[in-house]
């Protein structure tokens, strides 16, 4: 029995599949974000144990209209002025659903049958989340690039199927593990997918990759996801100083240069072992990589923005010496766990 069919007692829904008109608001077509609301209909009229629940953030009530003219089915939580992370933390808070899904907006599952396919891990009791796979539409060397680069991390789980990052837009939870361990909602970030991600497999309950599970993303305005995709790169070390690289940010071009070259190998490397799916064939492949060329330099524009932002308000500051504090205690932790060992055993420290 799919976990989409089975009854709850007293009537509360089993899954809670939670959408937004986050991208709406960003920039995203309305054409796109009613597709995605059909989805959701359509998935909420063949499993009735689903809640479906759609939020909006804008405080103009985007959604609310287009729910009333096309979806009056669908109502809309509004959240007015919250951040990505933090409307999908509010979400999770009221959802009655044992698991709770994300689809965003901009996202379309490949098949009917996605929430059932994403759900299936979960009849294993260990695991607490579920990451699917995420590909930009289109079959031009623009949209072949940015999967790669945006999402190939997706490719790459672990030797235990484990994530190090999620995609935010197609991803499960059981409701309890996320409550436990929220998505960081500070605003310096739009997405916290990787540090959640790294604060779940801290806690024992880390992301189970199932590629089965896809979905397809609207492309985004080129120019604009490149310059953020930069910015974070830098804002992943302030919101999470024990990183690599932590205790190097500054605005100093060899930061810049050895973040960049980071990327670059990672994108050609992910490109090379790209999935037959991504249909990437041999008389494309280099046209996808000189695509990727262009656009690793609007990434640097975005993480020289940053840096600069980050030299003026103290964040790179911080970031080194809290980098440094971290290590200089996980130092003291060795160094003490080495004496009560030697303690414990009578040794006689090496002179």
């Amino acid at each position: 029995m799919s976990l989409t069919s089975r009854s709850t007692e007293m009537g509360k829904p089993s899954v809670t599949l939670v959408t937004e008109a986050y991208n709406l608001a960003e920039g995203q077509s309305e054409a796109s974000f009613l597709r995605a609301l059909q989805t959701v209909l359509q998935i909420g009229q063949r499993h009735p144990s689903v809640e479906v629940i759609v939020l909006d953030p804008t405080r103009e009530h985007v959604a609310a209209p287009i729910l009333a003219e096309r979806f009056p089915q669908l109502k809309a939580l509004h959240v007015p002025g919250m951040t990505y992370d933090g409307q999908k933390n509010a979400a999770a808070r009221v959802a009655q659903g044992e698991f709770l899904v994300f689809l965003d907006g901009d996202c379309v599952p490949q098949s009917d049958d996605w929430l059932n396919v994403i759900l299936a891990p979960f009849a294993q009791p260990h695991v607490h989340a579920v990451g699917g796979l995420t590909i930009y539409e289109g079959d031009d060397v623009t949209s072949k690039a940015m999967t790669v680069m945006d999402f190939g991390f997706l490719f790459e789980p672990d030797a235990q199927g484990h994530l190090g990052c999620y995609a935010s837009n197609n991803v499960a939870f059981r409701r309890s593990a996320y409550l436990s361990v929220m998505a960081p909602d500070d605003g310096v970030m739009r997405s916290y997918c990787y540090k959640h991600a790294q604060l779940l497999a801290r806690a024992g309950t880390p992301v189970h990759a199932h590629h089965d599970a896809k979905v397809f993303h609207e492309l985004p305005d080129v120019r604009k996801e490149r310059l953020r995709r930069g910015y974070d790169h830098a804002a992943a070390l302030w919101e999470d100083p024990v990183l690599d690289g932590a205790s190097q940010i500054a605005q100093d071009e060899a930061f810049i240069e050895a973040v960049m070259a980071e990327q670059a190998a990672m994108a050609f490397s992910r490109l090379k072992t790209a999935p037959a799916f991504l249909g990437i064939g041999p008389d494309q492949k280099e046209a996808v990589r000189q695509e990727m060329v262009r656009l690793l330099e609007l990434d640097r524009q975005g993480l020289v923005e940053a840096l600069a932002q980050g030299e003026a308000d103290g964040s790179n500051a911080r970031t080194r010496a809290a980098h440094a504090a971290e290590a200089s205690r996980l130092r003291a932790a060795r160094r003490s766990m080495g004496r009560r060992l030697l303690e414990r055993f009578r040794l006689t420290p090496a002179r």
